[in-house]
């Protein structure tokens, strides 16, 4: 789905008139398209209106979620901004959430605008700042009640984090069976081998894909952190492990060893069996790999243009191969087969 910025205004014109028919002179402008991510359009645009006789100015986003029945993930990353909005952790103000299609063909929701840059475009020009505003957040982030969000979980029932493990890995061990990647079974089963030489620390909101460019740095000196739709409840280390695998594959082993040495200096303690979750991380990237490469883009909810960007970075999937072969001993030959077939396309 491609939406100019000509039936962007249209339409985010009639909606605000239709959901506020008491503000007076509503207007939308400078709507611009952004920066597009693997499951939604963005465009920020300024809304004005009238209300009494102050005239309110509101630079907001636009986030679209193409796809088919995104309804409940969609909900859930609203439910899930709203929640750490209210806990004072650093993400944008939501304001809408709309499962109506009648507007853009799909759901969306609209927040605040953040007045600044992408962190990971700067990233490594002022690394050991960043390694610091990276560290904190994250830090701060797994240190948050997971209670907060509204999850299916009994809150009133005491829950150990390695059974959020053990989900995670039947829950992969589901998704392999139907989309029969027989591959994957020597690395499933290397989870579970290997899960009972790991010590379980504590439960802790995840963010699930968390690195530079999912964090906004603010005129005013405030860092935020955005892109919630994957975030869950579980152990602190499958979060930093996702993190360490992905700046290890688009940059290099010694910024990955940065990040984990940042990362502990905040916690004030060494984080153990990091590898471990590496590797659980490594699972489901090769897992969405496959999938993605493998079924339409209507059946998987990821955009064309980003099929095209994991084209042109082929070379981190080639670094997650070998990672794993690497720790685990093990290969996993229809991702490999994959890559080739990425490198001569």
């Amino acid at each position: 789905m491609t939406l100019s910025v000509l039936s962007i205004d249209k339409n985010l014109t009639r909606y605000f008139k239709k959901k506020f028919p008491e503000r007076r002179e509503s207007r939308i402008s400078e709507v611009t398209s952004l920066a597009k991510g693997w499951e939604t359009e963005l465009f920020s645009f300024v809304y004005t209106y009238k209300e009494e006789l102050e005239v309110v100015v509101q630079n907001l986003i636009l986030r679209i979620y193409p796809g088919f029945n995104l309804e409940n993930k969609i909900k859930w990353e609203f439910d899930v901004l709203t929640s750490l909005f209210k806990a004072e952790y650093p993400v944008p103000e939501t304001h809408i959430l709309e499962l109506n299609t009648d507007f853009f063909e799909y759901p969306f929701i609209i927040m605040d605008t953040i007045i600044g840059i992408d962190m990971g475009e700067c990233f490594e020009s002022d690394l050991q700042k960043n390694l610091v505003i990276l560290s904190e957040l994250f830090v701060e982030l797994h240190n948050l009640d997971w209670k907060i969000l509204p999850t299916d979980l009994d809150k009133n029932e005491s829950l150990a984090p390695v059974e959020l493990i053990i989900r995670s890995i039947n829950k992969i061990e589901k998704i392999i069976e139907e989309l029969q990647i027989q591959d994957l079974y020597p690395l499933l089963k290397w989870l579970r081998r290997n899960k009972d030489e790991v010590n379980f620390e504590r439960i802790s909101i995840l963010h699930n894909d968390f690195h530079p460019h999912n964090i906004l740095l603010s005129e005013k000196g405030k860092a935020y952190v955005i892109d919630w739709p994957a975030c869950s409840i579980g152990d602190y280390r499958q979060d930093l492990g996702w993190t360490l695998l992905l700046v290890g594959a688009y940059s290099s082993r010694e910024l990955r060893d940065l990040v984990l040495k940042n990362y502990e200096d905040v916690l004030g303690s060494k984080v153990e069996d990091i590898e471990y979750f590496e590797i659980l991380a490594a699972t489901r990237r090769i897992m969405d790999m496959v999938n993605f490469f493998g079924h339409s883009p209507e059946e998987t909810g990821i955009r064309n243009e980003a099929l095209e960007q994991i084209k042109e970075t082929v070379f981190h999937l080639e670094y997650i191969s070998s990672f794993v072969k690497e720790v685990t001993g093990i290969s996993i030959p229809i991702f490999d087969d994959l890559i080739q077939s990425l490198l001569i396309d």
